[in-house]
């Protein structure tokens, strides 16, 4: 059983930003900048110090980088069991990113940042929510792989 959540919007809607503090939120380091890799992260830091889960992250969109998810895997031998990734709404890899994880065998969970200021966790945020925002929607994702986990007897 293989995961992937996807992260839509357009560009500079906070797709990245949003992966980006999932991230740094449930490990115990900060990191500046994400580059495409793997991530240790711990599922609930403060009751399980040592259960973790270690997805395939791609904050840039295939769409926006132009590096299709094909061709950024075509050396591995085998796929991510979990992959966060972000993905640019109408781009011009939408599609084919879609196909891909179809074709093998992911189950797709989506989150879209609408493009409208609003209370909404997934609207866009401002300085005076962004934290909160993020922290919501990171936990939100982090619930996400719960509940992969549980409904399908991974743990």
């Amino acid at each position: 059983m293989k995961l992937a959540i996807i992260i839509e919007g357009i560009q500079n809607s906070g797709k990245t930003s949003t992966i980006l503090h999932f991230v740094n939120q449930y490990q115990n380091r900060t990191l500046k900048q994400l580059r495409a890799g793997w991530q240790n992260l711990f599922i609930n830091p403060l009751i399980f110090s040592t259960l973790k889960v270690n997805p395939y992250v791609i904050s840039s969109s295939p769409s926006e980088s132009g590096v299709k998810l094909g061709q950024r895997f075509q050396n591995y031998k085998g796929l991510p069991d979990i992959l966060i990734l972000a993905e640019q709404l109408n781009g011009k890899n939408q599609l084919d990113t879609e196909a891909f994880l179809i074709n093998n065998g992911y189950n797709i969970i989506k989150h879209q940042i609408n493009n409208i200021n609003g209370s909404s966790d997934w609207e866009r945020f401002d300085k005076s929510n962004k934290v909160l925002k993020l922290t919501n929607r990171s936990n939100e994702i982090m619930l996400d792989i719960i509940n992969f986990i549980k409904i399908n007897n991974i743990i």
